[in-house]
């Protein structure tokens, strides 16, 4: 049975990007009819479309990541427009602000029991922001799953926050997974230096602070940070202070190249959803060290793919061992390409949610007689 299925993305760059053009593809491969609503971001590859599958239908809408009264309006009315001019038989909401929007325009237009909201890190989570903010932010969420459709978590851990503080009527989990055959085997330059790196937007929430910390304590000769990836040119500037390379944006192809290039994978991040570039890390046999938030816990398997590091000096502690101990990096590497295989194929992700949206069209139909 070939859906119609629309895809709305506010934050249509990084690992959002990655997770979403591999959805579209993947469906439109698979004989789908595939519409993608998205807003442009700094970060947002120029050559997106060339990545998409030919069949992807694409609608440029205007939105911002922070709630703007007047913007948002006008995106709502959009998206409503397009809701009714496409009739979807699914629609899949990816972030927090498509999410908002897209559950109040489908409500409005009548089609809140096929949609799907993918929140991808939760914005109540998000340390960048007041308590009140994130109160605020909270409340939001918790009206919008009101609104009916599903809510579906990448990760286990942002399941439990999910059924704990939001109790939507349906929650589902689906986690993350990347198209394994793409991502290049860990192949490290033989020039014996140790490179210890990231990938991904230098943000706040990936914690540059602590990134340009670590490598101000532990780069020396033969041990070089990298972080493959662009973004805020203030935190940039501090990280490239501290002794870190920073390549800037480049193409998908590129980064993963030069990730692949990497000895230890580290991410430093404040919060997360469940991050593609440690799953790709962890798929390319690269040991992670992370820091002990939802998402990043949920991919690493303590001890045996990698560390999970209560604080900053765990993290360098753990760093410090895997330098001195090639071996050991090498014994941690080929586990989580092992386990990554077999956990995060793009296969597994598109068989389950496409079970999920004729599951959800099939119980419609029947509701309507």
């Amino acid at each position: 049975m070939g859906l119609r299925v629309l895809q709305v993305c506010e934050s249509f760059g990084g690992g959002n990007y990655s997770s979403v053009t591999q959805i579209c593809n993947g469906l439109a491969g698979r004989g789908h009819e595939v519409h993608l609503a998205f807003s442009r971001r700094a970060e947002t590859p120029t050559d997106f479309a060339a990545n998409l599958h030919p069949g992807v239908v694409l609608h440029e809408i205007f939105m911002t990541r922070n709630i703007a009264p007047v913007t948002d309006a006008r995106a709502l009315f959009a998206l409503l427009a397009l809701l009714l001019r496409v009739d979807p038989q699914v629609i899949h909401l990816h972030s927090s602000k498509a999410g908002f929007l897209g559950r109040v325009a489908a409500f409005l237009g009548g089609r809140g029991r096929t949609v799907f909201y993918s929140p991808r890190g939760l914005s109540f989570l998000q340390m960048d922001a007041s308590v009140n903010k994130r109160r605020l932010f909270r409340w939001l969420e918790w009206g919008a799953a009101r609104l009916g459709g599903t809510l579906v978590a990448c990760s286990q851990g942002e399941l439990d926050q999910v059924r704990n503080r939001l109790a939507p009527r349906s929650a589902l989990l689906i986690e993350n997974a990347v198209p394994v055959a793409m991502v290049p085997p860990r192949r490290p330059r033989k020039d014996g230096k140790v490179r210890i790196g990231t990938a991904g937007r230098i943000s706040t929430a990936r914690n540059p602070t602590l990134f340009a910390a670590l490598a101000k304590r532990l780069g020396r000769d033969g041990v070089e940070f990298v972080w493959v990836g662009g973004g805020d040119d203030a935190d940039r500037a501090r990280l490239e202070r501290n002794g870190v390379r920073v390549s800037g944006w480049l193409s998908r192809q590129e980064a993963l190249a030069r990730v692949s290039e990497l000895d230890i994978y580290i991410q430093t991040s404040l919060w997360e959803g469940m991050p593609i570039a440690v799953i790709e890390a962890q798929v390319a046999g690269i040991p992670a060290v992370v820091t002990n938030v939802l998402g990043n816990r949920d991919i690493v398997v303590a001890g045996e793919t990698g560390y999970v590091c209560r604080d900053a000096d765990e993290m360098a502690t753990r760093l410090e061992e895997l330098v001195a101990d090639p071996a050991r990096r090498m014994e941690l590497g080929c586990r989580a390409r092992e386990l990554a295989l077999l956990r995060f194929d793009a296969e597994r992700l598109l068989n389950e949610l496409t079970a999920a949206y004729l599951a959800a069209v099939q119980r419609l139909a029947v509701e309507r007689g």
